[in-house]
């Protein structure tokens, strides 16, 4: 199977120089394990583009002088979130530059963290976003109908009638909302608290999270407020 790298390089606005951290994997579309004959089949990938990357930690903390809008926020926990982009190339590694990426620290409902001690980390998932173009769309449409159509029919070869009649429905369907509906197609993997380890606060603003990695199979389609459709 074809390799796609992420590689990500995130900021926070600080005293001092930024870090570059990365996260690296592969990058596939959900698809069935199966053709419609009951044979083994790879999934389908993205064609070479770029993807909006994000990763997302959560942790638990002290924070002083919380902001009063957000009072009701669990007692000392806290999000960092990083965006950048990747370029996704043809069967191989990439590397991806970030001029103007940023990063935040808040609470968990959005209010900015000044001043935060780092207790815990207790997680972190990588978030990444293809454009919804033609191509995209009925790459994703026909990976998922022939997912939900072999769940449905089996992965037999006598399923084989069953599953392309439901991958032509469901394939069309999808189209229609991927093309009218959705903003992006999105993937989102867990990554754990182990794999970030412990982080300072100096740490979380200069992105130094070190390398993390990250198997992304684009899965949903969303909407402009990341809702999925």
């Amino acid at each position: 199977m074809r390799k796609l790298f992420f590689v990500v390089a995130v900021a926070c606005t600080s005293n001092q120089s930024s870090t570059s951290s990365q996260v690296t994997g592969t990058g596939t579309y959900r698809d069935a394990a199966t053709t419609d004959s009951g044979q083994p089949q790879q999934p389908a990938q993205p064609s070479p583009q770029q993807a909006n990357v994000s990763i997302v930690m959560n942790g638990t903390g002290t924070i002083t002088q919380v902001d009063p809008r957000c009072a009701t926020d669990p007692v000392g926990a806290f999000v960092a979130t990083y965006s950048g982009t990747a370029q996704l190339s043809n069967g191989g590694a990439y590397v991806a530059g970030f001029g103007s990426t940023s990063g935040t620290i808040t609470t968990p409902s959005g209010c900015a963290i000044q001043n935060l001690t780092v207790n815990a980390m207790t997680g972190a998932k990588v978030v990444a976003d293809l454009q919804i173009t033609t191509e995209n769309c009925t790459t994703y449409c026909q990976a998922s109908a022939r997912a939900d159509a072999e769940a449905s029919c089996g992965a037999t070869p006598t399923s084989a009638s069953c599953r392309a009649q439901m991958e032509t429905s469901l394939a069309s369907s999808c189209q229609t909302t991927c093309t009218s509906q959705a903003h992006s197609i999105r993937a989102e993997a867990s990554v754990g608290a182990a794999a970030i380890g412990q982080l300072t606060a100096e740490e979380l603003k200069t992105a130094a999270f070190g390398d993390v990695q990250a198997s992304l199979v684009f899965s949903e389609l969303v909407d402009a407020n990341g809702n999925k459709l």
